[in-house]
């Protein structure tokens, strides 16, 4: 294959085939056959140039033999002598670009695998929220969108895997709310990140591809297939830009760590403790024996101090950072442990990890409070805690006598066995939500005393 001028998505002219274009296949699935299940019908992508514009291509089985094993997701082509056919989908079907046309390889087409492609080149292209809500864009169009988070549901479960779902709430720069629904991995890869990352701080989504959702005159975006890509706190420049603006505006105080909107839940505290899971005792809790989510009803009797009660995190993920050793630096650097980030940071920020020791009236237990749980019970962030504690002339191995506030607290605990405690048999689990109130707790003791019967 010669080397030949590159042509650019845009520049595209319909009328002549003898051109080149360069391009990620950002995205390549198959349809089947709408006579056979079971038989392939083409290979559809998803192309994205330097540029980072898009259009759809496809190969149809009878060029199967050439192409099948050559085209992989990810990967960088150059693609010589493209038929361009007038894009017309099915009413049913969803559309990924904006052009008129897409590109058909025939059996003239040849390709060659370039590596040389801008990293930061996503070809997304936002869409107002509420040009969504007001029912503005087709539903057959997908879109592209950018938000934090300010509310969740935990995942809703279902015998197949990829029908497990999770209800997410966006909000944009101007306030506008966007629901969203992202289900199967997708969902699994979100509730991880909110569930193991117990951050304070924004959490900023974007979701590429996404399909609108109009379900009985409710509108939102949902994942679709695998087509839908996910970026959650992602060192891109997109979500670089959305935290600058939003640094800028009246609600900057959501990067300070000591106010977030994300913890706001669909489901209510009665929802959540009292209906939509099971009560235990500590006692018939402690065996670890699948991943699962109960209440318990205890108290705070003390708090393990051979444990840290604070983490160093990653600044720009919340993950854990640890300290480089050996640095020639002048202040001690500390270097994001999450590989997909792996920054480092002169100034990582303190987040609560505090392992109390919960009693009750068959067993105690060792459960771990995070950032969330601690703030609203405490009042005060730990980072704030901790640079307080150092003025003192305190290290931070040394416990901070105003965490003996949660000693003596009577309290209903919503538990998350992970995949991890499971795996290693760890009965120390994290607390996911916490609530002293009165009436809740009256409830679950009044349902622990009739089990017991």
């Amino acid at each position: 294959m010669a080397t030949s001028k590159i042509t650019f998505i845009k520049d595209i002219d319909p009328v002549n085939s003898d051109f080149t274009i360069k391009v990620k296949v950002l995205k390549l699935w198959t349809l089947n056959s709408k006579f056979n299940e079971n038989e392939k019908y083409s290979i559809e992508m998803i192309l994205l140039d330097e540029q980072g514009s898009l259009i759809q291509a496809n190969v149809f089985q009878n060029l199967f033999y050439k192409f099948e094993k050559s085209l992989r997701e990810g990967s960088v082509y150059e693609f010589t002598t493209l038929s361009v056919a007038k894009h017309n989908p099915h009413p049913k079907s969803t559309i990924f670009s904006d052009l008129p046309n897409k590109i058909t390889f025939i059996r003239e087409t040849e390709l060659k695998e370039s590596l040389n492609f801008p990293k930061n080149v996503f070809g997304l292209s936002f869409v107002d929220f509420q040009k969504i809500n007001s029912k503005v864009i087709p539903t057959q169009r997908s879109v592209d969108v950018i938000g934090v988070v300010v509310s969740r549901t935990t995942i809703i479960p279902s015998q197949k895997k990829d029908k497990q779902r999770i209800h997410l709430e966006l909000k944009n720069l101007d306030g506008v709310l966007l629901k969203v629904t992202l289900w199967g991995h997708f969902a699994n890869k979100v509730s991880d990140y909110l569930d193991t990352h117990n951050t304070d701080d924004c959490v900023v989504i974007i979701v590429q591809f996404a399909k609108i959702n109009d379900y009985r005159g409710n509108i939102g975006v949902a994942s679709y297939y695998d087509v839908t890509t996910v970026f959650i706190n992602t060192d891109i420049d997109e979500i670089k830009q959305f935290r600058e603006k939003l640094a800028k505006d009246n609600e900057s105080s959501q990067l300070s760590g000591t106010i977030s909107l994300i913890r706001t839940k669909h489901v209510s505290l009665n929802d959540d403790f009292l209906k939509n899971n099971e009560v235990k005792t500590i006692y018939k809790s402690k065996e670890p024996v699948q991943v699962e989510e109960f209440i318990i009803v205890g108290t705070i009797i003390g708090i393990r101090q051979d444990k840290p009660w604070c983490y160093q995190s990653c600044p720009d993920c919340h993950v854990k950072a640890v300290e480089i050793p050996d640095c020639n630096e002048d202040v001690k650097l500390y270097k994001c442990t999450n590989v997909e980030c792996n920054k480092s940071t002169k100034v990582p920020i303190p987040r609560y990890m505090i392992p109390v020791c919960v009693q009750d009236d068959s067993a105690s237990t060792i459960l771990t409070m995070f950032d969330r749980e601690a703030y609203g019970l405490l009042g005060i962030s730990a980072r704030d805690l901790a640079e307080k504690h150092t003025r003192l002339g305190f290290s931070l191995g040394i416990y901070p006598p105003e965490l003996n506030f949660l000693k003596n607290k009577h309290l209903a605990f919503k538990v998350s066995v992970t995949k991890y405690n499971v795996k290693f048999q760890n009965s120390v689990y994290t607390i996911s939500r916490v609530t002293e109130e009165k009436q809740i707790i009256e409830s679950l003791e009044r349902k622990l005393l009739q089990l017991q019967i």
